[in-house]
Parts: structure tokens; C-alpha cells; sequence
């Protein structure tokens, strides 16, 4: 039987593996859990609640109808026994705190997949905000008792490093997030510079986005010798920007005779290159350099939609 043992005392037991080997009287047959933790191991069938690629993987506050959000529970090991049943519940969470509600209850058949809409989630929790996170998992009822995908401490199951989540494949719960939903149509057009920590442009001076498909804009520096167009990529599910380092131009306008080549590519931590277009903005941490090596940065550039 596969079934994965969830300890009654959740979160304790990781604390507890650390310093099994320091208590003082255990016996050299005591392995490195003591029976006392043992005992209060229970086993209970795996469940993974996983996304399903093929719907929406965050929710757009720009574009709630689209939300079509899909996931499947299932039994991690598909031939071992089965819980009495699962209800498939959601938790909201965001500022004001954390609530679970009931999504489908009494599922005893797995594999099974569900859909999620924007409308459920309304029926559920009322109005749709920016930056609210929807978990889905499971509570799991076997053997006569109910083990809950989040306990009252805000929590998940404490399964600890051991447990189910380091196992390929498993997911303990499927997060649908609700951020400023990327539109390729708004990043095209004249931007104004708001920041340019480089000095290639002043505040004010105007930069022309263009689309050129629905997770790719460009804009051609002009400070640049023989410019070509510098082609972000968008990740439309996390607003994260980025840029290879690639040839902006023959060299820098600025520096001809003395250097050759131009280059520009994001750098610094993957979340401090976004666009918002909540705000009609993009922000680009940028590096720069020439054929012969770079300048240290990160050098932030600000644009916002001129309308």
C-alpha cells in the first residue's frame, strides 16, 4: 500500500529530525526518529493536485471573463488504495487574511479534473482584487478522519522535507494568482522616459515600443551606430521581461573610434524586469558593455504610455 504518513503533530516533526540525535538517553537502537515520533505517524493515501496547462495559469483583473483555469486531483501512486473521498477546496489569500472554502465536495473517483472560472470564484469569495492568490487542494477523509489541505494555522499539511513534495511530479496545491494581465496591444506605441539611470535618455525624451506577437515587443536605441531593433520577451503569466544580451548596433554613438560593438541585455534578478500595465509601464534592469566586456549594473529604464 503506498500512503504517505502525515504526522499528527505537522510542521514539529522537521524540528524534531534535527535534533533526534542529541537527546540525551536514547538507546543505539533508537534509529534516528525515536518510537514516541514513530507512533504518531499515520499513513494516508497520496493525493496531488495538479495545474493543467491547457487552461489560464493567472487570473487578469484587466480581463476576468477570460479566466478558464484548469487542474487535476489525482492518486499520486495510480494503483494503491483510496481515501474514502477528498473535497476539493480553495483558499483565498491576500492582505486582509486567509479564508477556505468548499469547490467540489465528496470526489471518489480519480483520476478527476476540474475547471474554474472567474464566476466561481466571485459565487465563492465575492469581488476579484489585485494580488489575490486562489489555492486549490484537497481535504483527504480515511479511515474516519479528515485531513485537511490547510489547517486553521494558515498552513499546509506538515508533511516536512521527507514528505510527498520532493517527489517528482507531486503537487500539493494549484495557485491561480490575479495580476495585471499582460496586453501585447498596449506595449506599442510612443513611451515616455520616466528613469534612465544610463543617461542614454532624459526624463521626458519618447521611446517607440512595437508589437511584434503577443509575448514580444521591440524599440531601437538610437544612441546606437547602424541600430537594429532590441526584442524583449514578456512571460505573459508572471509580467517578468527579459533579454539576452544581443548586438544593439555597430557601436555606441558615443564612443566611436574608441570602442566597437554595442550590446544590451536585463540583468539583476529576473523580478526586477516587468511590465505593469495596470500602470502603462515597463521597468528593464539593463546591462551594457562593448566587444570587449560590459559595465557593471544594474541600470534602470522607466517607460510609461504616452495617451
Amino acid at each position: 500500500m503506498n500512503t504517505i504518513k502525515y504526522s499528527a503533530v505537522n510542521n514539529l516533526i522537521l524540528a524534531l529530525l534535527t535534533v533526534a540525535f542529541s537527546f540525551a538517553g536514547c538507546k543505539k537502537d533508537d534509529g534516528p526518529i525515536k518510537e514516541e515520533i514513530l507512533s504518531k505517524l499515520e499513513d494516508v493515501p497520496a493525493i496531488s493536485t495538479n495545474p493543467d496547462a491547457t487552461g489560464s495559469q493567472a487570473i487578469s483583473i484587466l480581463d476576468l471573463a477570460s479566466f478558464n483555469g484548469k487542474f487535476s486531483v489525482t492518486k499520486y501512486f495510480p494503483n494503491s488504495i483510496s481515501p474514502d473521498k477528498v473535497d476539493v477546496v480553495v483558499r483565498k489569500s491576500n492582505s486582509s487574511g486567509k479564508t477556505v472554502k468548499v469547490f467540489k465536495a465528496d470526489v471518489s473517483s480519480f483520476p478527476a479534473s476540474f475547471t474554474v472560472t472567474s464566476a466561481d470564484l466571485t459565487t465563492l469569495f465575492g469581488a476579484i482584487a489585485l494580488n489575490d492568490n486562489y489555492d486549490f487542494s484537497v481535504d483527504i477523509y480515511y479511515k474516519g478522519k479528515k485531513y485537511e489541505a490547510f489547517p486553521a494555522d494558515g498552513t499546509i499539511r506538515g508533511i516536512g522535507p521527507g514528505g510527498p513534495n520532493n517527489m517528482p511530479g507531486f503537487s500539493e496545491l494549484v495557485r491561480f494568482s490575479v495580476i495585471c494581465g499582460y496586453d501585447p496591444d498596449l506595449y506599442q506605441g510612443d513611451f515616455e522616459v520616466m528613469q534612465d539611470d544610463w543617461a542614454d535618455y532624459s526624463p521626458g525624451d519618447i521611446v517607440t515600443l512595437t508589437k511584434i506577437d503577443a509575448t514580444h515587443f521591440s524599440f531601437i536605441n538610437v544612441h546606437a551606430v547602424s541600430p537594429v531593433p532590441i526584442v524583449f520577451t514578456v512571460n505573459p503569466n508572471t509580467n517578468l521581461v527579459s533579454l539576452p544580451r544581443v548586438s544593439v548596433g555597430s557601436a555606441w554613438g558615443w564612443a566611436v573610434g574608441i570602442y566597437t560593438g554595442a550590446f544590451m541585455g536585463t540583468t539583476g534578478a529576473a523580478s526586477s524586469s516587468y511590465v505593469s500595465p495596470c500602470d502603462q509601464t515597463v521597468t528593464l534592469s539593463l546591462l551594457y558593455g562593448v566587444d570587449i566586456g560590459n559595465w557593471s549594473g544594474p541600470y534602470l529604464l522607466v517607460l510609461k504610455k504616452v495617451n
